[in-house]
């Protein structure tokens, strides 16, 4: 195909061939389309530079009274809208308002909507995302990274990734025994939201009697601040890292991943502890995580008391776990972008 449109909730600010968003997989979206003549990004700006940074040249930011100019232009072609919001949902109504059919339309669904909501915004929020969810869910293609969303029955699997080659290289040296008379290097890099339940982790850590050290990568920068830092000298907190080399760092010196939210999906900070042979711990809230990353996961249950028994028995097993998911395939980039192209090329 020589075009798409792509849907988007993220802002992006533009510096001429520059595009800076704060969302790394959205790029990661996008540039599965790159060798399309053209792209059409329906999207808003940002008026200030944002943390992630991609040279695209053959995509073109549109608004919605755009639209209305391409109207004859766009029933013809297939349309990208990733996740659903408020906007997405704005956007998605309108596109059927002007004749789009079905076919063309693809709503990529990367989380569990329901529960973020309901996280978010209680009851009401759980609700307005089934109000939207119900308008579209029936009128264009599902994609999903994930059997289990609710409110979603037979979608087409698609699952993301952002592992190349770069994260594959020199896994054998991460092998190695660990023991409890050291500290263990835990580590959670994702958004500081309430639904990832990064201040449950935090509690949860203070109160282990195993030594250890909490390494937190993130994006709310409140924590910069002495003020809001929590009191104790091993947890490390850190903003958000564009760089990979510098992501391939901070996994090769921790031991364990953990993976504290209350819901997910496909979350990409598993594959690339895969990649590195770091062990996940999860919380019993996401153990059905399991079915789809059948290896390297550990879940318990959100207490200090199971979570410090799963760390000492990880930490027995430790190179027999390593070594079994240095056996196994991570879903790579490659597959990521060859799954998108059999759809959007068809």
């Amino acid at each position: 195909m020589s075009k798409i449109f792509i849907v988007s909730n993220d802002r992006f600010y533009l510096e001429k061939k520059n595009f800076f968003n704060s969302n790394k997989n959205t790029f990661t979206i996008i540039n599965c389309f790159k060798k399309f003549k053209k792209i059409y990004l329906i999207a808003r700006k940002s008026k200030k530079k944002l943390r992630f940074k991609e040279k695209l040249s053959n995509i073109k930011i549109i608004n919605i009274l755009s639209l209305f100019k391409k109207k004859f232009e766009i029933k013809n072609t297939k349309i990208l809208i990733i996740s659903l919001s408020p906007y997405n949902f704005l956007i998605s109504c309108l596109l059927l308002i002007l004749g789009v059919n079905k076919k063309n339309i693809f709503l990529f669904l990367r989380s569990d909507g329901y529960e973020e909501y309901r996280i978010k915004l209680g009851m009401i929020g759980y609700y307005f995302y089934g109000i939207m969810l119900g308008i579209l869910r029936k009128k264009l293609n599902i994609l999903s990274c994930s059997k289990s969303l609710t409110g979603v029955l037979k979608p087409e699997l698609v699952f993301p990734s952002e592992v190349t080659n770069v994260w594959l290289k020199n896994r054998k040296k991460q092998l190695k025994k660990i023991t409890t008379k050291k500290k263990i290097n835990l580590l959670y890099i994702g958004r500081f939201r309430k639904e990832k339940g990064y201040t449950n982790l935090i509690h949860l850590f203070k109160s282990l009697s195993i030594k250890a050290e909490l390494v937190m990568i993130g994006n709310d920068f409140k924590y910069l601040k002495k003020n809001d830092y929590p009191r104790n000298k091993n947890i490390k907190i850190f903003g958000q890292i564009s760089s990979t080399k510098e992501l391939i760092k901070y996994y090769n010196q921790s031991d364990v991943f953990i993976l504290p939210s209350y819901v997910e999906a496909y979350p990409q900070v598993i594959l690339e502890s895969l990649s590195r042979l770091k062990p996940i711990v999860v919380f019993n809230d996401i153990k059905y995580l399991k079915k789809t990353f059948s290896f390297g996961l550990i879940n318990c249950k959100r207490n200090v008391e199971d979570l410090e028994k799963t760390l000492k028995r990880l930490i027995k097993d430790y190179h027999k776990i390593q070594t079994s998911i240095l056996k196994r395939e991570v879903y790579s980039l490659k597959n990521f972008e060859l799954k998108m192209k059999k759809i959007f090329e068809n």
